[in-house]
């Protein structure tokens, strides 16, 4: 294990709290935002890739601070015009390494067709325990890929398919890979096209409310005198039940027995209730 990788190996933990934190403030950064955000991943880079690498760049890197990659996090969008919108956002709050950055999608020829994204190479002062705003003990420097989400598609298969190939990939593996990249920039040109068309359509109307039943009571149907007397008759006290007792009373004798008994009893019952 070379010197680079031993020392990086012994401040894992610290890249790695580093990714989460910096994971963290663009993700407080672009929510307000009104973009299309699909995801914010990060990772610190795995032991075995830095050595891989090492390798591959002899004598390229004298120390840590001279690779950009140790933390990477990637934001992809829905759409590839919201990649200038978001490198701006994080261009406007912290250090950037231009001289390292780099848009990919103007190292490509006219002809050619490829991986389109931009990285952004971000300067963070960090300490033992991670980002800090004080007092710092060095810099480190995170790479910042934003693509959009079919870019993302082709690099991440691109990358296991012919990248980690051990045997390397062919021309004809890259031609048909470039053949795709182009057919994936003329999907995010139409994408963006139908958000456009979609945004551009009027409001919907809004629905007519429905309509009010409001019931309508009856009118109050006219009550003949008898009935109103019977629908009175219980606020009328004891002395209209005793009448009414005695009406009907009367009545029923002067059809069984005549009138005269019929006088008779009223003549009684005068006397029983002067009494």
């Amino acid at each position: 294990m070379s010197g680079l990788v031993a020392q990086y190996n012994h401040s894992l933990a610290l890249y790695e709290t580093v990714t989460t934190q910096f994971q963290s403030m663009l993700s407080l950064l672009l929510a307000p935002e009104p973009l299309h955000i699909h995801s914010i991943r990060g990772r610190a880079k795995a032991v075995s890739s830095l050595a891989g690498k090492i390798e591959r760049r002899r004598n390229k890197y004298q120390n840590l601070s001279d690779i950009t990659d140790l933390v990477g996090i990637r934001i992809v969008t829905y759409y590839a015009d919201e990649v200038d919108k978001i490198a701006r956002l994080i261009q406007s709050h912290f250090t950037i390494d231009r001289a390292n950055s780099i848009d990919k999608r103007k190292e490509l020829a006219p002809d050619e067709f490829g991986y389109a994204s931009l990285h952004l190479i971000v300067e963070i002062p960090v300490n033992a325990q991670g980002i800090c705003q004080g007092a710092y003990e060095k810099i480190c420097k995170i790479e910042v890929q934003i693509c959009s989400i079919l870019q993302h598609a082709w690099a991440e298969i691109e990358h296991d398919l012919a990248y980690k190939h051990p045997g390397g990939a062919s021309d004809e593996i890259h031609r048909r890979f470039s053949r795709l990249a182009g057919l994936l920039e003329m999907a995010d040109d139409e994408f963006r096209s139908l958000r456009d068309t979609v945004q551009a359509l009027p409001a919907p109307a809004a629905a007519a409310p429905a309509p009010v039943n409001i019931s309508v009571p009856a009118a109050p149907q006219p009550i003949c005198g008898f009935r109103r007397f019977l629908l009175d008759f219980p606020n009328l006290g004891w002395a209209a039940f005793a009448t009414l007792l005695f009406f009907l009373l009367m009545f029923f004798i002067d059809w069984y027995f005549g009138t005269k008994i019929t006088h008779l009893a009223m003549a009684f019952s005068s006397l029983f209730l002067a009494g």
